[in-house]
C-alpha cells in the first residue's frame, strides 16, 4: 500500500526553492532531499555516472572485423586508455547498503499539444532512450543494476510538452509494455509531489 512517505517528509521548503533550477537539477534535488528524509545516509543520487564510461572502447571486435575496419591503437604506452567510449546516463540512484542501483534519463522535448501542429512533436530525444532496450545495453545495465528482473535497470523521465503528444504517449506507452513502472510523464515538472510518488510506489522497493 502507497505511504508517499518521501512527499510527507521531504523538505518542502529546499524543494520549492529548486523549480527555478534545470529539470535534470529539480529531479536530482529533490529525489536526493527526499531521500535523506526518510533513509539518512542510505542513497546517493549521482548525476551523470561514469560507470558505463568505456564499455564501447573496451569492447573486443573479432580480429576479422579488426583487418576490416580502420584499426587505431587503443591504448597509451602505460596501458591506460587512449579513447573512451561509452554512454553516460542522466543518474543513477544507489542504496548505499545493497548495492543496488537504478540509472536513468532525463528526456526533454516538445510535443504536439493544442496550440501547436503535428509537427512539433517531431524531435527525436525520447527515441534515443530506446537504445537502453538493446541486448548489449541491457545486459550490462541488469549486471550492475542488481535489481529484479520484474522492472527494467533503468527509469525514463520525460518532461515538456511531449508528455501531453497524443502520439508520442501511444509510442512510448507501446515500447514499456509491462513495465509501465519504468517511464514517468512529469507533465507538470513544479509537481515533485507526483515525481517522489511514482518513484515511491513503483521503484523504490525494488531497491530496498
Amino acid at each position: 500500500m502507497a505511504t508517499n512517505e518521501l512527499r510527507k517528509r521531504a523538505n518542502w521548503q529546499t524543494l520549492s526553492g529548486a523549480k527555478a533550477l534545470k529539470t535534470e537539477d529539480i529531479f536530482h534535488n529533490s529525489l536526493q532531499n527526499a531521500l535523506d528524509a526518510v533513509y539518512p545516509g542510505q542513497f546517493k543520487v549521482d548525476k551523470h555516472p561514469k560507470d558505463f564510461a568505456d564499455i564501447y572502447s573496451t569492447y573486443e571486435l573479432p580480429q576479422e572485423d579488426l583487418d576490416a575496419i580502420y584499426n587505431v591503437n587503443m591504448y597509451n604506452a602505460d596501458g591506460s586508455l587512449k579513447y573512451k567510449w561509452g554512454i553516460t546516463m542522466d543518474f543513477a540512484i544507489r542504496n548505499l547498503r545493497n548495492g543496488k542501483v537504478l540509472f536513468g534519463e532525463i528526456k526533454r522535448q516538445d510535443g504536439w499539444i493544442e496550440t501547436t501542429k503535428p509537427a512539433a512533436g517531431r524531435g527525436n530525444a525520447h527515441e534515443r532512450s530506446a537504445k537502453y532496450f538493446t541486448p548489449g545495453l541491457m545486459r550490462i545495465l541488469r549486471e550492475k543494476s542488481r535489481l529484479s528482473e520484474k522492472i527494467l535497470p533503468f527509469w525514463l523521465v520525460i518532461a515538456g510538452d511531449i508528455t501531453r503528444d497524443p502520439r508520442r504517449n501511444r509510442e512510448i506507452a507501446y515500447w514499456f509494455q509491462g513495465y509501465e513502472s519504468n517511464f514517468f510523464m512529469w507533465r507538470d515538472t513544479e509537481d515533485v509531489g507526483a515525481l517522489l510518488d511514482f518513484f515511491e510506489n513503483n521503484l523504490l522497493p525494488y531497491l530496498l
